[in-house]
């Protein structure tokens, strides 16, 4: 599966209302994470969420246990955030995480929050005028630096997001 930039700059996430009414059996919760979800995977066979990814985020209490085995909206919301946080950081991280941001705000408002940023960082990281274009990176040398580049600002982001984290509860951010 190729993914050209454009195609995620034009990438929608599902806000919260977007999101199917019904509740769902495990199998058609990961038809729909998986169809959402798949632009961001290296590899095309390898799922995004599968029965015993959910089974353990239950476990560890990081996701509600379904109810008479179906699962609502709430559920997915969470699910699409673990699917995308767990690439940088621990379940515990992503399960506090998740905590303070229900003690500021709704299931609903923190999760269309987190897809506003996601679209954001999306918009930033492959706009035609930054320099991180994939199209533009053919050329072996130029992919190698643009390879390079990008893990340093992953390091840097995850260095601001633990930095953040250790913050936590604290009203000012000291740099």
């Amino acid at each position: 599966m190729k993914v050209e930039a454009k195609d995620l700059l034009d990438y929608h996430f599902p806000r919260f209302d977007e999101l199917p009414e019904i509740e769902l059996y495990i199998d058609q919760v990961i038809c729909v994470v998986q169809k959402n979800l798949s632009i961001f995977s290296k590899n095309k066979e390898t799922p995004v969420i599968t029965p015993s990814m959910i089974n353990n985020y239950v476990k560890q209490e990081v996701l509600e246990p379904p109810k008479k085995k179906k699962y609502n909206k709430e559920h997915l919301a969470y699910l699409f955030v673990i699917c995308i946080l767990k690439k940088s950081m621990s379940i515990l991280e992503i399960k506090e995480s998740i905590n303070i941001m229900r003690k500021s705000y709704s299931v609903e408002e923190g999760y269309n929050l987190f897809c506003d940023e996601i679209e954001k960082a999306l918009m930033h990281t492959f706009k035609p005028e930054n320099n991180i274009i994939i199209e533009d990176y053919m050329q072996t040398e130029s992919r190698k630096v643009a390879t390079v580049r990008a893990m340093a600002m992953t390091f840097a982001n995850s260095v601001l997001v633990d930095r953040l984290i250790m913050m936590r509860g604290k009203d000012e951010i000291v740099t």
